[in-house]
């Protein structure tokens, strides 16, 4: 769902609003949720693209961060999975795998 940022040139209130589909914002007039005006100003933000093929192994520990502050719960299983089994792969076999 796209989102876009606005200002309203009014009363200087920033808000948000998110569409179904990029024909369903370019249908719609969106209003200040403060004082209801439609003379807005579309903020430039920042723009999140997934990436794909991440090597999460190779991030900084700031980054890592980052993606567990994103919310993102595909992204975080991803790079959990990734990077246990890389540390696995680099220690030998787990202790329960320890031959007898």
């Amino acid at each position: 769902m796209p989102q876009y940022d606005f200002r309203c040139k009014a009363c200087g209130q920033r808000f948000s609003v998110r569409y179904k589909s990029y024909a369903h914002y370019d249908a719609a007039t969106p209003r200040c949720p403060a004082c209801e005006a439609s003379d807005l100003a579309r903020l430039i933000t920042a723009v999140a693209i997934p990436r794909s093929g991440r090597d999460y192994a190779k991030m900084s520990s700031g980054e890592m961060l980052s993606v567990l502050e994103s919310g993102d719960g595909r992204q975080v299983d991803d790079m959990f999975k990734q990077v246990r089994g890389r540390d696995e792969a680099d220690d030998g076999p787990a202790p329960s795998e320890t031959p007898s």
